[in-house]
C-alpha cells in the first residue's frame, strides 16, 4: 500500500476521533465495552467455554465461532480516543478493505540476515519470525553486550529488539522530558555497535524501544539502526487509542518503517473473563489493522490476576484468540509469552516451553520474546532466554495442536505450582559473560539438560540447536 494511501487513511481514522460518539473514559471502561462483551458472548453461546482439560484449542469451529464473535465486537465498538473521549468506528467495508490491502509478505533485514514474515495458519509449517529482547530494563554497561549476545545467532534471531535503560550517562531517564528524547538517539548508537560486533549491521531492528512517549519515539525513529525498521505503535488496553500511538503511527510512515501495532486484553481486566479478553485480542487485531492500518498485530492475552501467561487459562486463551486471527484472515499476528520466572531457573525454561510451543502451532506470524521474570527486576534477563524462545518457537512449526496440547499437559505440572512464588533467579551479570558473549557453564548445562529433557518428551528442536 502506497504510503500517501496509507497516510490518508490514518486521517480519516483521526477525523473520527473528533467526531465520534462521546463517552467518558469511565463509562467506556466499566458500562459500554463490558456490556457489549456480554452480550456477544451470549449471543454466541460462548460464555462460559473455557475447558480446564484443554491447554491448546485444537477445535476449528470453537476458534471460528470466536472470530465471528470478535469481529462484531470490533464493528460494534471500534477503539476509543482517550485525548477526545470519542470512538473511531468503523464500518464493514472498512475492515474488508484494510484486510486486502495487507502485504502477502515482509521482508526484514537484506544480505544474509533477509528473513520473510508471512501470514501463518495453525499448524503451518512455515517457522515464524522470532524478535527481541523485550524492553526489560538493564543498566547500560550491560546493553551492548546483552544485545550482541543475544543477536549473536542468525539461525536464531531475525529482529533486534530491546532492553530499555533507566539511567544513562549517569542520569536518571524521566519519561517525556528531554531526557527521553535524548536516549532514544542514543538508543541507536549503542545497537549499531553490537551488531557491528557480531557482524549483523544488516539485520531489521525495532526502532525504538526506550520511548514511553511519543517524544522519545520521534527522536529515535528518523535514527535507526539496521534497515527499514519494525515500529512500536502500541495501544492502551482495553481497545483504546491516544494521540501517542497516531504519533508515532504517522512518524513511521514517513521513514518508511513497518508498523507494529496492537495492545493486551486482560483476563480480569475491563474484559472479564477469558472468553471476554478472547474477543477484545481478535478485535484489536482487527481494529489495529483497519484504524492504524498495522502490518503486524498484537492481540495478546494476559492473566492480570497472575501477572503472567504461562498458566492455563491464559494459554488457551491466547491459542483461541491466534488461531481465529490465524484462520480467518491474512493479519500478520504477533504474539508474547508473558513469564515470570527469572535467568537460571527451571521454570523459565518450563514456561516458555508451553507459551512459544503454543504461539507456533496456534499460527502466530512472529514474537517479541522473552519477558523474563516479568520484568519487573532490572538486570534480570540475558540472551540465554532468547535463544531458548526463539528456539522453540521455530522448531514448533509444523506440530499438530492435538500433539502440543499433550505435550502442554506433562510440562505444566513441573512448574505451575511454582508461580504462585516464582523464582527470580539470578541477575545478568553472575549467569552471563559479557565479554565472551557466553553463558556461565552452570547455565550452559541448565539449557542443555533441559534441551534433552524436552527432546525425549518429543519436542522437535534439533532444527535450530545452537549451543
Amino acid at each position: 500500500m502506497p504510503a500517501s494511501e496509507r497516510m490518508e487513511a490514518i486521517l480519516k481514522s483521526l477525523d473520527k476521533a473528533y467526531s465520534g460518539p462521546l463517552y467518558t473514559v469511565k463509562e467506556w471502561d466499566i458500562k459500554v465495552l463490558p456490556t457489549a462483551i456480554k452480550g456477544i458472548l451470549k449471543k454466541y453461546g460462548l460464555a462460559n467455554t473455557y475447558d480446564p482439560s484443554v491447554i491448546i484449542n485444537f477445535d476449528d469451529e470453537l476458534a471460528d465461532t470466536f472470530f465471528k464473535a470478535g469481529y462484531e465486537l470490533a464493528l460494534a465498538l471500534g477503539l476509543y480516543c482517550e485525548d477526545t473521549e470519542r470512538v473511531i468506528k468503523v464500518d464493514e467495508n472498512e475492515i474488508k478493505l484494510a484486510l486486502s490491502l495487507l502485504p502477502k509478505e515482509v521482508h526484514f533485514g537484506t544480505g544474509r540476515d533477509e528473513v520473510v514474515m508471512r501470514p501463518r495458519r495453525p499448524e503451518d509449517p512455515y517457522p515464524p519470525i522470532a524478535s527481541g529482547p523485550l524492553s526489560i530494563m538493564v543498566d547500560e554497561a550491560y546493553v551492548v553486550g546483552l544485545q550482541a549476545g543475544i543477536a549473536k545467532y542468525r539461525k536464531l534471531l531475525d529482529i533486534l529488539g530491546g532492553p530499555t535503560i533507566e539511567k544513562a550517562s549517569g542520569r536518571n531517564v524521566r519519561s517525556g522530558t528531554p531526557y527521553e528524547t535524548w536516549l532514544c538517539f542514543y538508543e541507536n548508537e549503542l545497537k549499531r555497535h553490537a551488531l557491528k560486533i557480531i557482524d549483523r549491521e544488516t539485520m531489521t531492528t525495532f526502532s525504538v524501544n526506550n520511548a514511553v512517549t511519543e517524544y522519545g519515539f520521534l527522536s529515535g525513529v528518523a535514527a535507526y539502526a539496521g534497515t527499514r525498521p519494525l515500529s512500536h505503535c502500541l495501544i492502551p488496553s482495553e481497545m483504546k487509542v491516544t494521540f501517542g500511538t497516531f504519533h508515532k503511527v504517522i512518524s513511521a510512515i514517513n521513514y518508511g518503517h513497518w508498523i507494529h501495532a496492537g495492545g493486551p486484553s486482560n483476563i480480569g481486566g475491563y474484559a472479564g473473563s477469558v472468553e471476554g479478553a478472547i474477543l477484545v485480542g481478535i478485535a484489536n487485531d482487527i481494529l489495529v489493522t483497519t484504524i492504524l492500518r498495522a502490518d503486524n498485530s498484537n492481540g495478546n492475552v494476559f492473566d492480570i490476576q497472575k501477572a503472567c501467561n504461562t498458566l492455563p487459562r491464559a494459554q488457551w486463551g491466547n491459542s483461541i484468540a491466534t488461531q481465529a486471527t490465524a484462520r480467518n484472515t491474512s493479519i500478520m499476528a504477533d504474539r508474547i509469552t508473558n513469564q515470570i520466572s527469572g535467568p537460571m531457573t527451571k521454570d523459565l525454561f518450563y514456561e516458555s516451553a508451553v507459551g512459544l510451543m503454543n504461539l507456533s502451532v496456534s499460527g502466530a506470524a512472529k514474537s517479541t520474546l522473552p519477558r523474563t521474570a516479568g520484568g519487573r527486576y532490572v538486570n534480570y534477563i540475558t540472551p540465554v532466554e532468547t535463544w531458548w524462545c526463539a528456539q522453540v518457537f521455530k522448531s514448533c512449526a509444523g506440530m499438530t495442536r492435538k500433539a502440543a496440547n499433550e505435550f502442554a499437559k506433562a510440562i505444566l505440572p513441573k512448574y505451575q505450582d511454582n508461580l504462585a512464588k516464582p523464582s527470580r533467579g539470578l541477575p545478568c551479570n553472575e549467569c552471563f559473560n559479557f565479554t565472551t558473549l557466553e553463558p556461565t557453564p552452570e547455565y550452559l548445562q541448565l539449557y542443555k539438560t533441559i534441551e534433552k529433557e524436552m527432546i525425549d518428551l518429543g519436542m522437535p528442536l534439533e532444527k535450530y540447536q545452537v549451543l
